[in-house]
């Protein structure tokens, strides 16, 4: 039965993280997955006719999560 260890790599947007997870690969990490984790939003609502309403909502991810992970020799 295999045994893995796991690590968790958070970065924004912008960063290109291209070598860092190429330097992991080549330490022996696996990439599992990549997801948002963290999204800032902003929007205004105006109530009218007894509570119904309407607004507008905008958003952006903050921060991005890339999850690795490597087996463990025996």
């Amino acid at each position: 039965m295999s045994t893995y260890k796991y690590k968790i790599v958070e970065f924004a947007p912008t960063e290109k993280m291209s070598k860092v997870f190429n330097e992991l690969g080549a330490e022996g990490w696996e990439l599992v997955s990549v997801t948002p984790i963290r999204m800032s939003v902003n929007g205004r609502y105006e109530a009218i006719n007894g509570g119904l309403g309407g607004g507008e909502t905008s958003g952006s991810f903050d921060k991005i999560a890339a999850y690795f992970k490597k087996e463990i020799k025996a």
